[in-house]
C-alpha cells in the first residue's frame, strides 16, 4: 500500500512540475524590425531580458562578417556585444533573465568572423547550477545545452575574442509560468 500511495505523490509531482512548463519554443529574431545598423534586443522579447545581445540585418550591415550570413536574407539575427562591449581579458558577456525560470535546449550559432571559444554558464536564483565549453567556427552549428541544468533564471554567454563574434539564429527553451517565448 505504501508503495501504491508513494508512486502515486511521485506521479501528482511530476504532473504539476509539467503543468508549470510550456511547449518548447523557437526564439528566432523575425517578428524584430528589419534594421541595417546594430540595435539591443529589446527587454522582453519573447519574455526574455536581454543584456548585452544586439540584433541587425546581417545583408543590409557593412560590418557583418561571414558567419552572419548563414541565415535567410530579410531576417535578422541577433548577437554578442557590439561597440560598447566591455571587453575584459578579450572577453565579451551577453545574458539571458527571466525570474519565473526557463530551461535552454538548444541554439544554433556562428561565429561573426573568426573561431572562438563560448563558455555557457547557468544560475538559478544566483546558485551557478552548470557550465559548458564550446568551440565555435563561422560554419552554423547547434549547441545542445545539458538537461541536467534544469530550470535557470539567468544563463550568462562568454565570448572570447572580438565583440560581436557570437551570432545568434535562433534559440530553443522551455518557459516557466507564463506565455511561452
Amino acid at each position: 500500500m505504501k508503495l501504491v500511495v508513494c508512486t502515486g505523490c511521485l506521479i501528482l509531482c511530476l504532473l504539476s512540475v509539467v503543468a508549470g512548463a510550456s511547449a518548447q519554443e523557437q526564439l528566432n529574431f523575425s517578428q524584430l524590425p528589419l534594421i541595417n545598423t546594430p540595435s539591443p534586443v529589446p527587454n522582453g522579447y519573447g519574455q526574455i531580458e536581454w543584456g548585452n545581445f544586439y540584433f541587425v540585418n546581417p545583408y543590409g550591415w557593412s560590418g557583418a562578417g561571414s558567419g552572419y550570413m548563414l541565415g535567410a536574407p530579410q531576417k535578422d539575427v541577433a548577437f554578442v556585444g557590439s561597440r560598447d562591449c566591455r571587453l575584459y581579458d578579450r572577453v565579451c558577456f551577453g545574458t539571458l533573465t527571466d525570474s519565473r525560470g526557463f530551461q535552454l535546449v538548444t541554439a544554433d550559432v556562428a561565429a561573426g568572423y573568426s573561431p572562438t571559444q563560448v563558455k555557457v554558464t547557468a544560475y538559478l536564483s544566483g546558485t551557478q547550477i552548470g557550465s559548458m565549453q564550446y568551440f565555435v567556427g563561422t560554419a552554423m552549428r547547434t549547441l545542445k545545452f545539458p538537461s541536467s541544468w534544469g530550470i535557470a533564471t539567468e544563463v550568462v554567454f562568454q565570448v572570447s575574442g572580438e565583440s560581436g563574434n557570437l551570432v545568434v539564429y535562433n534559440i530553443a527553451a522551455y518557459t516557466l509560468g507564463g506565455p511561452p517565448i
